[in-house]
């Protein structure tokens, strides 16, 4: 079957240049976000400020995949297919895609794009791209299972083929965060250093310099292909760790725009009069479950602490309003079923959950919950109310407040944990590895092997992740939804922001935040100092 995605591109960017929640800046700002700055302005220097630099990997499409490098690669780097707002796929540097039969994927490439410096994008750089991936080591290889061979048909025409179906590849090949296409001549000839510190793509603008826990200069690339973009010259990217410094630049106007974690910081920019983006909840604050021992080996425990929890008081309280119920796939993930009155054991009962404890012997049981102590701090209040709510309810939650390095061997080395552990994470390619963590073989924080409470949830997740049906995938993603909440196979307090932006709308024009915190948009953007 051919998927043609020419004709729906245009429409798409037209309508993610409209989706901008605006506030009274310091200046009013219409839906576009323009204000009263009129046509676009090419030339210029943006100035956005950020929280941190890349760390391991650099900003190596092969092996980075920390939030702080994504800020910078997804503007150096393209992927062969794109997202709208509403999940739909778009063309990306392949305008189309035929899937003859399930095993099989041509890709047609779009004709007359560069790298920044200066050479063709061709089907040879697909198939470097994908056998790099491959090679490399990464949890990125886990969209490519089966991946038999990359080929290219001639320079336009690139075909995959797989040895088993795959279902989350095309989902993978459209997320602007994973298979990111280098070139087998630029990236492939630079050292690993270079790799690091600079970038080799096709996207609009290029990280030039970087000085050391300073800042961070992206410049734009002249070769790119989409006609007119990037209208700035410049994005400086200062790197400001702490949250009210951030602020304080962009209220003295040193910097145009700036994003936070903290939501209440985000409230005290737009009381001052900035805009704020419109803030996707594709952040889950998903709590890992240790069932092998404890009250938790127990069903009916887990089922009561989920209905002792109040999930929308959560959101109202400890996160001011920052935040949207949410299942195991984020609320603001187009792929995620939805919160309902049938979401099994998700509206609280505090009757229902004492009944379950008093069957399961354990009325007043004791359970131990982990988290960051030195990082996410404005998502402590969560933990804090919830162990007021599960008090009501009979339970004891024994917080432990734990540095990032004592937590992070649980989710890198699969380290066991007891009870509970909290530990966020950010949007997906693909739905189904939302569960891998918690109930696939090598998932790091799989405790379920040999626990029949999961058999039902990992065969749906086997099947979910074969099919490339995407009316039959959104069906195995319900059903196995309702089976992890029946199960208590995870707790899901809530979605979150992954970062609020915000920027002056007197010098900062044309620009929307995307549900996928890519920040692609930057590329509409300009400026007027």
């Amino acid at each position: 079957m051919k998927h043609s995605l020419r004709l729906s591109l245009l429409g798409t960017i037209a309508a993610l240049t409209l989706a901008v929640t605006a506030c009274s800046g310091p200046s009013a700002t219409g839906p576009d976000g323009t204000g009263d700055a009129g046509e676009p302005v090419a030339g210029g220097t943006a100035t956005y400020a950020i929280d941190i630099q890349p760390l391991g990997g650099g900003v190596d499409p092969m092996v980075a995949t920390a939030l702080a490098a994504q800020t910078i690669m997804d503007q150096a780097y393209e992927t062969l297919l794109t997202r709208d707002e509403n999940g739909e796929i778009q063309p990306g540097l392949a305008l189309e895609y035929d899937q003859p039969d399930e095993l099989t994927y041509v890709f047609t490439l779009r004709e007359g794009v560069k790298f920044a410096d200066g050479s063709d994008f061709t089907a040879d750089d697909v198939v470097y791209t994908f056998e790099s991936y491959q090679a490399a080591t990464t949890s990125k290889k886990a969209y490519l299972l089966g991946l038999e061979s990359v080929t290219a048909t001639d320079d336009l025409t690139v075909t995959f083929t797989f040895s088993q179906p795959n279902g989350t590849f095309l989902n993978a090949a459209a997320h602007r965060e994973t298979f990111m296409i280098v070139g087998r001549e630029g990236y492939g000839n630079a050292t690993e250093e270079e790799r690091q510190t600079r970038t080799f793509g096709t996207g609009p603008f290029q990280l030039t310099a970087w000085e050391d826990g300073v800042s961070m200069t992206l410049s734009k690339n002249e070769h790119y292909w989409e006609e007119g973009k990037p209208y700035l010259d410049t994005i400086e990217m200062p790197i400001i760790a702490d949250e009210s410094t951030r602020l304080a630049a962009l209220q003295q106007g040193t910097a145009d725009a700036a994003w936070f974690g903290d939501g209440s910081i985000a409230d005290q920019a737009v009381a001052a009069g900035f805009t704020l983006g419109d803030p996707a909840f594709t952040q889950t604050l998903p709590i890992f479950i240790n069932p092998e021992s404890g009250p938790l080996s127990d069903v009916r425990v887990r089922q009561a602490v989920s209905l002792a929890l109040d999930r929308q008081d959560l959101v109202d309280v400890a996160m001011l309003g920052h935040g949207e119920e949410s299942l195991v796939v984020p609320a603001g993930d187009p792929a995620t079923p939805g919160v309902d009155e049938n979401t099994p054991n998700y509206t609280r009962d505090v009757d229902a959950a004492k009944k379950l404890l008093d069957e399961a012997g354990q009325p007043n049981p004791t359970i131990v919950l982990s988290y960051f102590s030195d990082a996410v701090q404005s998502q402590h209040p969560i933990y804090e109310q919830m162990q007021q709510q599960l008090a009501e309810a009979g339970i004891t939650l024994d917080l432990k407040a734990t540095p990032a390095s004592e937590l992070s061997p649980i989710f890198t080395a699969g380290e066991t944990f007891t009870d509970l552990v909290s530990l966020p994470w950010s949007y997906r390619a693909d739905p189904t590895f939302y569960f891998d963590p918690f109930l696939s073989e090598s998932g790091a924080m799989n405790h379920w092997d040999g626990n029949a409470d999961a058999d039902a949830a990992k065969a749906l997740l086997a099947e979910a992740k074969a099919t490339s049906d995407a009316d039959e995938k959104a069906d195995l993603i319900e059903q196995l939804t309702t089976e992890v909440a029946d199960q208590g196979l995870i707790l899901i307090p809530m979605a979150v922001p992954q970062k609020f932006e915000m920027w002056n709308a007197d010098t900062f024009h044309g620009y929307a935040t995307d549900p996928y915190g890519s920040r692609y948009n930057l590329k509409n953007a300009w400026v007027t100092h």
